[in-house]
């Protein structure tokens, strides 16, 4: 579940070395997240956090919207190796409609990973097929894809070998439906904004 994090976070200091600027502030963005990475590889969680907020909370005029979108990337990604599902899928919400396809890709990714971890397998499912629509070479997505059905269909099978009872985390799945449905919600927006300019609107007779 975590290969696909740790090769999109792993990427992010070719991304530094490539797009350095004369701007010490934007220079000081691009090395804060290059320290939360390297402190999300030793697992210091506390460090890449203090890292990525700092750069999620500053940068958010245009010039450094993709600096921000790395950056809140990575807290998610942060949150959720600390199993703090919804202030992960919070952060995703905030990335940019126009970040690159890998990062879009990797949201999908984060919020099945998130759904998987919750026992929400069939939503799970949905969700790695979105990474899909976005990269269809993202192996993880497609592996990870085969094991929410295995898992759906084990738990299938245990449900029908056992009574019915009350869910005691209905509550909890009730907050991350919200937050779920907040992200598709996004999702949605963006590709009607985006067939909205590729088909502008006929005139009027």
């Amino acid at each position: 579940m975590e290969t696909k994090l740790k090769r999109l976070l792993l990427c992010v200091p070719v991304f530094l070395s490539i797009l350095l600027v004369s701007c010490s502030r934007e220079t000081g963005d691009r090395f804060a997240v290059l320290s939360g990475v390297l402190s999300w590889a030793r697992q210091d969680w506390s460090g890449a956090a203090v890292n990525f907020i700092r750069v999620a909370d500053s940068a958010r005029n245009d010039e450094t919207s993709l600096i921000r979108d790395y950056a809140l990337y990575g807290l998610a990604s942060t949150y959720l190796a600390q199993e703090e599902y919804d202030s992960a899928l919070m952060r995703l919400a905030e990335i940019s409609p126009e970040s690159p396809s890998e990062i879009r890709s990797g949201i999908w990714y984060q919020i099945g990973v998130a759904a998987y971890r919750k026992g929400l397998y069939d939503q799970a499912c949905t969700y790695f097929r979105q990474a899909l629509e976005i990269d269809s070479a993202a192996v993880d997505a497609k592996i990870n894809l085969e094991l929410c059905r295995r898992s759906m269909h084990t738990s299938e099978s245990s449900a029908a070998a056992s009574a019915p009872g009350i869910s005691e985390s209905g509550q909890n799945e009730d907050q991350s439906e919200i937050l779920f449905s907040l992200v598709r919600r996004k999702e949605q927006e963006r590709w009607k904004n985006r067939q909205n300019e590729s088909n502008p609107g006929l005139e009027d007779y």
